[in-house]
């Protein structure tokens, strides 16, 4: 899968830009604050439906604008999709700002959980190396966008879940105590069979992406050093457990936390609390491991995604590498450049400068000047 053109008119600081792309490796390079990721954003929006850097897409419409237009064309196993969004800013009262969005695949009006079935992409940018030493939130994030991707099932009871958790903390907020063991118990069973599908899922899904990254980081590390994930589950100590013993800890932790959760107001067990840790050799890499040991375990990981993706789609995403060639050292850096020339990954990347590619990888694909909005091909 790749794009070949894009046109962006009045999208963040592009008024009107039309490019077309190499279909292995595109490059961006400028000054900070030029433009260099509202392309890569764009682009994934495009295939996407969504932003990753921002839930508010009012703010995707250049200022002093109300339209904006994103309109793409990308093959997909021979097949042409021509992709058109457009996006509009409406006031409404009490000058609260609304978007409408439209979506057209091949002149036909399509919703975004077309484009999230259809089209696949991996990010990499800095906020992803946060991922190991960052809050258990990142890694809930980084897991549900993935298994989402893999298995749009997923996607559905994710939002059925929440929307319960609002419903239970809702009660939990408002009701009084009587009322409230009452309604809890309607929600109760609700949340625990949606949680079941949840933690048996991010468990396997942990299971394979573990495995294929300790592949790619053994070969960084010649060998040295092996990756394992392990799932962190508030409910159970370990998720070997079938879905009926989980189902029976999760009502006897419920109940052991009623009081608790009365007093704190909100839901304390459940799947929206659960975490995963990394280790290499058997060490926790968010306390023991270095730099580099953090940054090649996140390197592994978005590897695994483009692997795990390629096996489920005979395919491979597209890969947005947001900023991060600054954040590798040379040899992680060109791991990741040789690996990506060597298949048939369409790749466009960020940098504030050329001197992180050799010779080699610059004559492989286009290269792109980024400047107040405006794009040169160098």
């Amino acid at each position: 899968m790749y794009f070949k053109q894009v046109r962006l008119i009045k999208y963040r600081n592009f008024l009107d830009i039309n490019l077309s792309f190499d279909r292995n490796l595109n490059i961006f390079i400028g000054e900070n604050a030029q433009g260099k990721t509202n392309i890569l954003e764009a682009l994934n929006y495009i295939i996407k439906g969504n932003s990753y850097r921002t839930n508010h897409d009012v703010q995707l419409i250049n200022w002093n604008n109300t339209l904006s237009f994103l309109q793409a064309s990308l093959i997909k196993k021979e097949d042409n999709y021509q992709i058109n969004i457009a996006l509009e800013k409406k006031i409404e009262n009490f000058e609260k700002e609304k978007i409408n969005k439209l979506i057209k695949v091949n002149n036909k009006f399509k919703k975004k959980l077309f484009l999230n079935k259809e089209f696949k992409a991996v990010i990499f940018s800095p906020e992803h190396l946060q991922i190991i030493k960052g809050s258990p939130s990142l890694r809930r994030k980084f897991l549900n966008e993935q298994i989402s991707q893999i298995y749009p099932i997923y996607s559905r009871y994710l939002s059925k879940y929440y929307r319960i958790l609002s419903h239970r903390n809702n009660i939990l907020k408002t009701y009084y105590k009587k009322e409230k063991d009452k309604n809890l118990s309607l929600w109760d069973s609700q949340l625990i069979e949606c949680g079941i599908f949840i933690i048996l899922t991010r468990s396997k899904f942990l299971k394979r992406i573990s495995q294929i990254a300790n592949k790619f980081h053994r070969e960084i590390t010649e060998n040295k050093e092996y990756l394992n994930l392990i799932y962190q589950s508030n409910i159970c100590d370990t998720c070997e457990f079938e879905s009926e013993l989980i189902r029976e800890k999760f009502k006897e932790k419920l109940s052991e936390c009623k009081e608790k959760e009365l007093i704190k107001r909100t839901t304390l067990i459940g799947p929206h609390r659960d975490d995963f840790l990394v280790f290499i050799n058997q060490n926790n890499v968010a306390f023991y491991g270095s730099q580099g040991q953090q940054r090649t375990s996140i390197l592994s990981l978005k590897l695994a995604e483009l692997d795990l993706i390629w096996k489920r789609e005979g395919m491979y995403p597209i890969l947005f590498l947001d900023d991060v060639m600054s954040e590798l050292d040379e040899k992680r850096r060109y791991f990741l450049l040789y690996l990506i020339l060597n298949k048939d990954i369409q790749t466009f990347i960020t940098s504030i400068s050329l001197n992180y590619f050799n010779k080699i990888i610059l004559n492989k694909g286009k290269i792109f000047k980024i400047n107040q909005g405006e794009a040169i091909i160098l």
